[in-house]
């Protein structure tokens, strides 16, 4: 019996670029859309370039505002729910920015993460429904939240896959956008290749907006620090490291398999 095959679930998250009102800097929403927009044509033509799939999380009102961008990735890649919009949530939201994305582009949704892994009432996902969910990141980020007591992998809860964002067995190594931006290369391939092993996939994302210019914004360093095609560059360095060792897959079809099991 062959081994089974390790997966990579890589997502983006895309949204409007409202980050710079977190901390009290003023942004207008076209400028929002336009930094966001210019991020995934960047994403886009380097997961063609890799011949890679991925699952997008898209806002209803990004959807609205790039419906060229959003039917390039219903071509190839998987779409699924980000909420109706980035700044603002209520759990009605759930089942309408679904309805609304089906609506607009004729294909299911069926993922969700929630903006900024924020709370939500969790047993309206299935009647809303969703097949999985991808809102926790199990790990502790001071000042956002402390999901050390979460389940680090794959599991069921309230008839909903729960498919929490990777990181390392053990010391629960956060492996996503920020930890990449700031960990030595040579550590975090060495903390993906130890979860990918351990767990048999790897569930990581980003941001869009990473890969435009976010040095004129005024955000904090620990954000900007990487950005554009310093950014780009090094996350395609290493998803071609992550492409030797694994094949790339949606994570609605790695939730099929997990079901039929």
């Amino acid at each position: 019996m062959e081994p089974q095959k390790k997966r990579v679930l890589l997502s983006f998250d895309i949204e409007e670029f409202d980050l710079p009102l977190e901390y009290g800097i003023p942004i207008d929403s076209e400028l929002q859309n336009s930094v966001s927009r210019e991020g995934l044509i960047s994403i886009l033509d380097t997961l063609e370039s890799l011949n890679l799939r991925s699952t997008f999380f898209s806002t209803v009102v990004f959807a609205n505002n790039n419906p060229d961008l959003i039917r390039r990735i219903t071509a190839y890649h998987e779409l699924a729910s980000h909420g109706w919009e980035h700044s603002h949530f209520s759990d009605d939201d759930l089942l309408r920015s679904r309805l609304e994305l089906e609506r607009l582009f004729e294909v299911p949704v069926r993922g969700f993460r929630r903006a900024r892994f924020g709370d939500f009432n969790r047993e309206k996902l299935r009647s809303a429904g969703y097949t999985y969910d991808s809102s926790e990141n199990p790990i502790f980020l001071p000042g956002r939240y402390n999901n050390l007591g979460c389940p680090r992998k794959i599991h069921e809860a309230n008839g909903i896959i729960e498919l929490p964002i990777s990181s390392s067995p053990g010391i629960r190594y956060p492996l996503f956008w920020l930890s990449f931006k700031h960990t030595p290369m040579s550590f975090f391939r060495l903390m993906s290749k130890w979860s990918l092993e351990t767990d048999g996939y790897l569930n990581i994302f980003f941001h869009p907006w990473e890969f435009s210019n976010l040095k004129k914004y005024g955000l904090p360093w620990i954000i900007r620090r990487l950005d554009g095609n310093v950014m780009l560059q090094r996350l395609n360095r290493y998803l071609l490291w992550l492409k030797s060792m694994a094949e790339f897959e949606t994570m609605g079809s790695f939730v099929d398999q997990y079901q039929s099991r």
